[in-house]
């Protein structure tokens, strides 16, 4: 497996999702459920897309699940192959509410959609680049792009890099939400929600706390005695029974349904009676670390359903 040393060394951003880690972990229960002719696609996709990312002497299973990290990794740099259409790709949903500052540059509204929960009088207006819009969007071009064949299969590429970290994104609770009850202006997803805990020696957030929940379980595991080793991992929490989404669930193909449940689980799971400022208890860090597992497997599996429609 590749190391990705970059991906610990960013400092947590407004848009930074599940870490490294956990974006691999998802991609990779994505594979084990893509048909062969999707699997196929896909290499020959991820061949025309950033070198860094191509397929190597790891294979295409090592090089899908670590093109899931793409989009965080453009974030932060700008000698990608795909320089040439990042501002019109940036601009693509005509941003009101982001479009100043760090936050409306490079695609970065297309991490999320901040539903708003804990509001007081007229509902906030949400930015109309979003994590469903995009995803949506990417859906809807590499299907198009499938049906023509893959002519340019290096703009597939960039629509699958975007559908494998999307639809990552959306299953992390607070990528889904902002919650207006300790900020006028919403806490960007518990951005804003500084908690009594420090991590790497920096005091944190709780998105923060969240994007590293699907580490955290791994973690567990190896404490446990078992491989942290991310296939190892794919199957052994694919085979838990106790973390399985229901077929209807897999089945679910809408990412609006998948934010509004997302919203849900950050109002009663993640915020619940935290108080900016507290320190996350070990029953609460059990929590989210099943959560974590839940999601991470739902997310796999819906990504491989839509992968397998996609490239079918």
């Amino acid at each position: 497996m590749r190391v990705l040393p970059f991906l610990f060394a960013l400092a947590p951003t407004f848009v930074m999702a599940w870490s490294g880690d956990g974006h691999q972990q998802i991609a990779d229960i994505a594979w084990t459920k893509l048909s062969s002719t999707a699997k196929a696609k896909i290499e020959k996709i991820l061949n025309a897309g950033e070198p860094k990312f191509q397929v190597g002497a790891q294979g295409v299973r090592d090089a899908f699940r670590y093109s899931s990290t793409f989009c965080d990794y453009m974030k932060n740099k700008n000698d990608t192959v795909f320089e040439d259409i990042i501002p019109a790709m940036n601009s693509r949903f005509n941003a009101k509410i982001s479009s100043v500052g760090a936050e409306g540059s490079r695609c970065k509204t297309w991490h999320y959609y901040d539903l708003p929960i804990r509001f007081q009088g007229a509902t906030p207006e949400i930015d109309p680049s979003n994590g469903n819009a995009a995803l949506n969007l990417a859906i809807s071009e590499l299907t198009k792009a499938n049906k023509g064949g893959l002519s340019d299969p290096k703009m597939a590429c960039w629509w699958l890099y975007w559908i494998e970290h999307v639809t990552g994104d959306l299953h992390q609770p607070l990528h889904c939400v902002s919650s207006f009850e300790n900020n006028a202006n919403g806490d960007a997803g518990g951005n804003k929600f500084k908690i009594d805990r420090t991590e790497g020696g920096r005091s944190t957030n709780l998105h923060s706390l969240w994007d590293g929940g699907i580490g955290r379980a791994i973690g567990e595991d190896r404490q446990k005695g078992l491989s942290p080793n991310v296939e190892a991992v794919s199957d052994r929490w694919s085979a838990d029974g106790s973390i399985q989404p229901s077929s209807a669930e897999v089945k679910d193909l809408d990412p609006m349904n998948w934010i509004r449940t997302g919203a849900k689980l950050a109002d009663k799971f993640v915020y619940g009676s935290m108080h900016s400022g507290d320190q996350p208890d070990g029953a609460y860090l059990a929590q989210e670390s099943l959560l974590c597992r839940k999601q991470a497997v739902l997310a796999g599996y819906r990504l491989a359903a839509i992968l397998n429609k996609a490239l079918g």
